[in-house]
């Protein structure tokens, strides 16, 4: 897997397979970060469509949404667990993860509301 895209971060390797990490930044601005456990997710789900991709990651208290291109080597390294951090880069920077590095526009993280308990 190519681990020079400037959108995410891969995380070490032994012997040229990644080495599972145990929390996932998630840099929504400059300003903002979110660090979750991969021990929390409950699903992984990649959809390519002409001209977006979208990963879905189903937290226990949330969800996240990324959107992009090219982004199913990003899906199979969450998968494995192998993605330390992922952020997302202006439009006009694309051409900076052409190809199969990928190119992550959006992170949109969505809190999942408590049930009410009768």
């Amino acid at each position: 897997m190519n681990d020079n895209s400037p959108c995410y971060k891969l995380g070490r390797s032994v012997v040229g397979n990644l080495v599972p990490m145990d929390n996932l930044r998630l840099e929504t601005s400059t300003d903002c970060f979110y660090g979750l456990s991969y021990h929390h997710i409950e699903l992984v789900k990649f959809e390519s469509t002409q001209d977006v991709d979208i990963i879905t990651i189903s937290f226990l208290n949330r969800t996240v949404r990324i959107k992009g291109r090219n982004l199913r080597n990003l899906g199979v390294a969450l998968q494995m667990r192998g993605i330390e951090s992922i952020k997302p880069m202006a439009e006009r920077y694309s051409s900076l993860a052409a190809g199969e590095n990928g190119w992550v526009k959006s992170i949109e993280i969505l809190e999942q509301k408590e049930e009410a308990h009768a």
